[in-house]
């Protein structure tokens, strides 16, 4: 078992939030039973009050969660020195692959989760009537799960982890090419060229949808609202998109971003270019924005309430946007310059 201060720190403000996230769990699935905004019973005006110190807890430790991410890579960054051939954070998990991989794995993942019921809350909080008052405190219940079962994924890892000698991104990556996955990754455009014909597709659709947001608001129409095939085939494509990247990344991007033709890792990619890490930091963090606005606007009852919100989703559709396309932007000039 490797321990340092910033392993401490993690445990501690996992073990933290998960207690936090548990508790509200409860008492949110009691809420979700009985919640009836519009009765006028002593037993509802309890309810709301139990609830918004439930919600302001709950806020609270989502966003300690969206912090503990850097921090879950920045502790294992720690572990490098007291691991014997690691290089970079390849060697970090390979000492306990795959737990390691899937608890890290895990961390973008639940990122749009968090964002999706902090923001949703928030548009909740913005409606006298509080129309998603039921879908925030039903999601609490798989959201809890993914937290304990992320948990106990973090913990095993840190508490079953010898300093022992491994290798690294070297022997993983950097070997001839002879496996089907090998030979899938290895170094070609294919996947960078991919990758951009989807931001161009998925900035076509942010402009489509930013302007129809905007023409909702006045019309009182959004034939979008409400369909759960948009929210899946967006899902999907989003997807898509993560997983393209992170391929021209570890193909393309990496060797010529390293400078070294031949070595492909993401992790030392993020180590060593600082403005690497920035571009696919917003990168990620507007296809984010982006999900969460379809994951929002498939509700059932979101329709009944656009004209209020449509602001607000406007908004986190430019956002979404800028962020995207200024790391694409960063990108692309990195890319030019790499020639």
């Amino acid at each position: 078992m490797i321990l340092n201060n910033y392993i401490i720190t993690y445990l501690v403000c996992s073990f933290f939030s998960l207690l936090i996230g548990l508790v509200a769990a409860l008492n949110g699935f009691h809420v979700w039973r009985r919640w009836d905004i519009t009765s006028q019973a002593e037993e509802q005006y309890r309810l709301e009050k139990r609830v918004y110190l439930i919600i302001t807890v709950l806020s609270l430790g989502f966003i300690l969660r969206f912090l503990m991410v850097p921090l879950w890579f920045w502790t294992l960054h720690s572990m490098i020195i007291s691991i014997p051939g690691a290089m970079c954070l390849v060697g970090v998990h390979n000492i306990n692959a795959p737990l390691s991989y899937i608890a890290s794995g895990l961390k973008p993942a639940m990122l749009p989760l968090y964002g999706y019921w902090l923001f949703l809350n928030y548009l909740d909080r913005k409606v006298i009537t509080q129309p998603f008052m039921k879908q925030k405190m039903t999601f609490l219940t798989p959201l809890g799960i993914l937290i304990l079962l992320e948990t106990i994924l973090d913990t095993s890892f840190f508490f079953s982890t010898p300093p022992r000698q491994i290798s690294c991104c070297t022997s993983l990556f950097d070997a001839p090419a002879k496996s089907a996955p090998q030979v899938i990754t290895a170094s070609t455009w294919l996947w960078v060229a991919i990758f951009y014909v989807l931001v161009l597709f998925i900035v076509g659709e942010i402009v489509f949808f930013l302007i129809a947001q905007k023409r909702s608001a006045s019309s009182k129409k959004g034939r979008w609202f409400g369909k759960k095939s948009l929210l899946i085939s967006e899902t999907l494509i989003i997807i898509f998109l993560v997983a393209v990247f992170v391929l021209a990344l570890h193909t393309k991007i990496s060797p010529l971003f390293l400078g070294t033709s031949f070595h492909h890792c993401v992790f030392c990619l993020g180590q060593e270019v600082w403005d690497a890490l920035l571009s696919v930091s917003m990168i990620f963090m507007g296809l984010i924005l982006l999900l969460i606005y379809f994951w929002v606007v498939s509700l059932a009852g979101y329709g009944e309430v656009n004209e209020t919100l449509s602001g607000k989703m406007v908004k986190l559709l430019t956002w979404s946007g800028a962020l995207l396309a200024g790391g694409v932007t960063i990108l692309s000039i990195h890319l030019l310059l790499a020639f």
